[in-house]
């Protein structure tokens, strides 16, 4: 089923998990053949999924996080990029599938150290507890076998995320049409009542993920000329298509350059 050498197979109360070595990456599968996180063998802080890449658009509104709260583990790919880039950000991540965060550990250098926090926890839950966080950043990447997972269509989801950023905060949403456009209508209406219509589309290209930003403050929009430096200057510190995404964020989003 796979491009590749199976290295380890596991199950749990929730399906299988797989683990199989590409000849320059690792993957890690929920039992088909979609990708639920890749690392480059050769650079495991490099983000090896457009999508990922995406997700750090966040940059282009925002300064880098202090905090950032991870809804969603996999592998831990943005949690290693964040923790290269930036070493005293602090970290918390919410994984439903202690078998994830096991395997993700074993096989995927999962960073460990004391700005690093890891919770086994359902997201929905986690979000709903008293905790009294905020954070900077909140990205959502919370899927199953078959796509984006129901917690995402729960109408008070978003609003309690919206309750965890600080007032600069920025949740970014990976978002999978699969075949559950129905949800995903949902998932945008809930968005845009938590978050005032505060928000925007990033199309990822080739792909049928859509990455939604939503702002803890009124909607932002760009001065075209700044905004393009900005993206090379982001380029040539990350190693991230910037300027590329900038490009696509106007394109689909009405009024976002003034």
């Amino acid at each position: 089923m796979y491009d590749g050498k199976l290295v380890h197979s596991a199950r749990d109360e929730f399906g299988t998990i797989e683990i199989v070595d590409e000849a320059t990456s690792r993957t890690m599968h929920f039992g088909s053949r979609a990708r639920q996180t890749t690392m480059l063998l050769r650079d495991s802080v490099g983000l090896a999924l457009s999508y990922t890449r995406c997700m750090l658009s966040a940059l282009l509104f925002t300064s880098a996080p202090r905090s950032v709260l991870m809804l969603g583990l996999g592998g831990g790919a943005l949690a290693r990029f964040i923790r290269h880039q930036w070493p005293e950000c602090r970290i918390t991540a919410v994984e439903k599938r202690a078998l994830v965060v096991e395997l993700a550990r074993e096989y995927f250098a999962l960073p460990t150290d004391e700005h690093f926090a890891v919770h086994v926890a359902a997201a929905e839950e986690f979000i709903d507890e008293g905790h009294h966080s905020e954070y900077d950043w909140i990205l959502v990447d919370i899927h199953d076998r078959a796509g984006m997972a129901p917690a995402l269509g729960l109408p008070e989801f978003f609003t309690c995320c919206q309750k965890r950023l600080s007032g600069r905060g920025v949740l970014v949403a990976n978002l999978w049409t699969g075949d559950r456009e129905l949800l995903l209508e949902g998932i945008d209406h809930s968005l845009h009542q938590a978050f005032a219509d505060a928000v925007l589309h990033l199309p990822v290209a080739r792909k049928r993920n859509t990455v939604a930003f939503a702002f803890n403050y009124p909607k932002p929009t760009l001065e075209a000329g700044l905004a393009r430096r900005k993206a090379m200057k982001l380029e040539g510190r990350y190693g991230v298509e910037f300027s590329q995404f900038l490009w696509d964020l106007m394109r689909y989003n009405k009024g976002l350059v003034r």
